[in-house]
């Protein structure tokens, strides 16, 4: 097992470092000091890998904490902060929150023996390996490093909640005995069936939504799994025999390596089983049907007046009214069930809603984050891709600077009406809501409100189009390729994120906003303009 892990680890670190070098060739100033040698250059690829290897620890380190403060800590004490029932239990709700996000999610909706990835395919599939000494070398480079890196941070949370470090030891122990049941449990499947169940879509988002709304649905309706009773003593002795008696199975008790689990290594789920069909249903929900080209008079007559690129957007735009209204209505539905929550706060609390209604621009942080959620210019992006750029990109004329951006103009215009339908839609309800309480509509901070709910909407409008152009993350199998992509989108949502804790007035935040959506808009032109030519391409 030794050498299958040195295996493992010296083939991963290959990939990374050929990946890393791959896209830093591609940086407009560094690339062009890279040259295509350095992929030959053994001694110096030897270094990087180690240092690959360095980082990844690094990253994993550094992201045990972070998600258990974005993801418990914050949730867990904005939940006692405005649940009554839960002021002074942080701990418990900390407890009940890593329950359903760790032992459900993470436990039944992923599976380290199943994972398909490169250096799997290629000892296994190709050089024939010991399967059962690749998947026990695999489960030791995965949950060994994990949970080392887990231990410290979990009693160091435990203690800022208020609970104490053996509390935090018991929670560790959870937390490993429901990953040892979870891929016991998968692996069992397997064997009396011949399917890894959470490869089916469904199955994956049925165990989602049920962690999600366990996590954060339940605190909030006043029900949680008390941590006296998830660490009681009793507990803990039934999660250690029941991880114990998984661990054996794994390593022991299981007799079919060889004979059944090599068929279960399916190409189709490379590298991710979930986003990669997520990927492929995601550019389903954008394809164009027949009768979509079918476009009404009025639509025709619209049409026939413009020339160049305005007319090819706006025909691209008419034929994709089904795939991108459908969202907007979708979120226009969220908008007013809201709106109608709102409404009955008012009947059932009248004096905390006139509060609320005079106080609406304390909300502004808060409405950071879900304007990123309402927003339709991901969708429009992965359409644009899959029914136009895909097949126009391979013409040089459309990947010449300025008619990449001529056609960044016209969609972000275009784009940008669809969200600001959206926002428009939150700020007349903002308004009505007021109305209702006897607040007056016809004041400075009730603009300000409306003002940075629309500048939002464009903000993220151009932030998506913005990404799509200067990086071009898909690829003609349907997968985002591109790392950076992914890592700016996830640096965004945790600033949106952290915009719940923000304590500012309504009008230094609606001047920020308004300052920060022009930069962005400023610099995403001028990216997009020197950036795209080498970036907007079929890859």
């Amino acid at each position: 097992m030794i050498n299958t892990l040195k295996q493992i680890i010296f083939m991963r670190t290959a990939l990374w470092v050929n990946a890393f070098l791959y896209y830093l060739k591609r940086l407009p100033l560094a690339g062009k000091l890279v040259p295509d040698s350095v992929y030959a250059n053994y001694p110096a690829k030897k270094i990087l890998a180690a240092g690959a290897f360095l980082v990844r620890q690094l990253v994993d380190i550094t992201g045990k904490p972070l998600y258990l403060l974005f993801f418990v800590l914050l949730p867990a004490q904005l939940l006692s902060g405005k649940v009554p029932v839960w002021k002074g239990q942080t701990f418990s709700l900390m407890a009940h929150i890593l329950f359903f996000l760790n032992c459900i999610i993470g436990s039944l909706g992923d599976s380290q023996i199943f994972t398909v990835t490169r250096d799997k395919i290629t000892l296994l599939k190709y050089m024939k390996g010991d399967v059962r000494s690749y998947t026990h070398a695999a489960l030791c480079l995965k949950y060994v490093p994990f949970f080392l890196y887990y231990l410290p941070f979990l009693i160091l949370f435990s203690l800022l909640c208020g609970g104490t470090a053996v509390q935090g030891l018991f929670l560790w122990i959870l937390l490993a005995a429901a990953r040892s049941m979870g891929e016991a449990f998968q692996l069992f499947v397997f064997d009396r069936t011949g399917k890894v169940y959470y490869r089916n879509m469904a199955c994956s988002w049925t165990i989602i939504g049920i962690g999600l709304a366990g996590a954060y649905l339940l605190p909030f309706s006043g029900i949680s799994l008390p941590a006296s009773f998830l660490l009681h003593p009793v507990s803990m002795v039934f999660w250690l025999a029941c991880g114990g008696f998984s661990l054996y199975y794994i390593i022991t008790g299981y007799k079919g390596y060889e004979q059944k689990l090599i068929h279960s290594i399916d190409i189709n789920f490379l590298l991710s089983t979930i986003m990669k069909s997520s990927s492929a249903s995601s550019f389903k929900e954008v394809e164009v049907r027949e009768k979509d080209a079918e476009l009404s008079l009025s639509v025709r007559q619209h049409t026939s007046a413009l020339r160049g690129y305005a007319y090819f957007n706006s025909l691209f735009f008419a034929r994709h009214r089904r795939q991108l209204l459908r969202p907007v209505y979708y979120r226009l539905i969220a908008v007013a069930a809201i709106f109608a929550l709102s409404v009955v706060f008012l009947l059932l609390n009248r004096p905390a809603a006139v509060k609320l209604g005079q106080n609406m621009t304390a909300l502004l942080p808060s409405f950071v984050y879900i304007m990123y959620f309402l927003t339709v210019a991901d969708k429009a992006c992965r359409a644009m891709f899959y029914n136009c750029d895909k097949d126009m990109l391979h013409y040089s004329f459309y990947r010449r600077p300025d008619t990449i951006l001529k056609n960044f103009r016209v969609r972000l215009m275009y784009v940008s009406l669809y969200d600001a339908v959206i926002a428009g839609a939150l700020c007349l309800s903002a308004v009505i809501f007021r109305l209702l309480c006897g607040v007056s509509i016809f004041t400075a901070d009730m603009l300000l409100f409306c003002l940075a709910i629309l500048l939002l909407s464009v903000l993220f409008t151009a932030h998506h189009l913005c990404l799509y152009y200067i990086f071009q993350p898909y690829s003609e199998s349907l997968q985002i390729k591109n790392p950076f992509f992914s890592v700016i989108n996830i640096i965004m949502y945790a600033l949106c994120f952290l915009c719940l804790e923000i304590k500012v007035t309504g009008s230094l935040f609606t001047l920020g906003v308004l300052g920060f959506t022009v930069i962005y808009i400023a610099a995403a032109l001028v990216l997009v303009y020197f950036r795209s030519p080498k970036a907007f391409r079929v890859k």
